[in-house]
């Protein structure tokens, strides 16, 4: 028989609505509403309806939005752990990323959001980022020397491009088609599915395949709304996310494999980068894991390799 409803969730997010971690947003939904037997409903405000990340991230915190999926990045602003996941390649490759968090890493991360007023699942993605810009192909760090690159507003990814020697200016995603196509950045940073959903190819010349940073969404819920909910329903909502969250990862694999090859066709010079140049990158970022090393703790970053070395193996 089913049930009245009990609870009603609101889950805000910026992404456009043809992009994976919506898909997986409302197969999420779905999800909730079968496992629940009608006993929690989610209602999802994408495309940033409700405000931006950070603003989502507030009103989750006093529980104006129930759920949200802030890149990682955003919440390095509340808790200063996270901002391991924006490392300049410190996951070689997907499965080296799932290890550590879907693992104890991730998991001791996601607990020290419990003191900023929510609580974490787990986690969904974008995926890699590559680079794009309008002054010249990008094969060395070199290359990146005085060009203004669009970041996010995090102080870590800003450091990042400035030791590489690029300009970084900070601008909100909504804006970055914008900020490209008027010359305010010559270059940005996003994984293919945002390259290609918000056009980026229009107002760019080249593409480097770089994998040089994983974009991670922390899949976060106000932490008083998780507390009020019973063991079943809460072992329901965690269930429902798992599933979406492979779903949402398959969706992103398979997807990424198909706009590699599509971003030739859409007029950009695509270079990967050769083993040569991954390692020129790989020495040139070793500064910036030096320098967050205390804001993330040598012991959280030595745990962080031997867990991606482990799952290269």
């Amino acid at each position: 028989m089913a049930h009245a409803q009990d609870y009603t969730l609101k889950f805000a997010h910026i992404l456009t609505t043809d992009q994976p971690a919506h898909m997986a947003a409302e197969r999420f939904a779905e999800l909730v509403a079968e496992k629940t037997d009608g006993r929690v409903a989610v209602n999802i405000f994408p495309a940033g309806e409700l405000g931006n990340d950070t603003e989502i991230v507030e009103q989750i915190q006093v529980g104006a939005v129930d759920i949200g999926i802030p890149p990682t990045a955003k919440l390095g602003q509340f808790e200063p752990r996270m901002q391991l996941f924006d490392l300049p390649f410190i996951f070689p490759s997907p499965a080296a990323a799932y290890a550590v968090l879907d693992g104890p890493i991730g998991d001791e991360l996601l607990g020290t959001l419990d003191q900023q007023g929510m609580h974490g699942l787990g986690y969904w993605e974008s995926g890699f980022k590559q680079l794009t810009n309008n002054v010249r192909p990008i094969r060395t760090p070199e290359d990146l020397a005085g060009i203004k690159v669009r970041t996010m507003s995090s102080p870590l990814i800003v450091q990042q491009y400035e030791t590489w020697g690029a300009n970084p200016i900070p601008i909100a995603f909504s804006e970055v088609y914008n900020a490209l196509q008027q010359g305010v950045a010559e270059g940005q940073e996003n994984a293919f599915v945002s390259i290609d959903k918000m056009k980026f190819y229009e107002v760019q010349k080249y593409l480097t395949v770089s994998n040089h940073a994983y974009l991670g969404y922390a899949f976060v819920m106000n932490k008083a709304k998780w507390d009020a909910m019973p063991e079943e329903l809460q072992s329901a909502v965690q269930a429902a996310f798992e599933e979406a969250r492979d779903y949402e990862r398959e969706l992103n694999a398979s997807l990424d494999d198909e706009l590699k090859g599509k971003m030739g066709e859409v007029g950009l010079e695509v270079y990967e980068l050769s083993p040569e140049d991954l390692t020129a990158f790989v020495e040139a970022s070793k500064a910036v894991h030096a320098d967050y090393a205390a804001d993330i703790g040598q012991d959280l970053l030595d745990r962080t390799y031997k867990a991606t070395e482990d799952a290269m193996k």
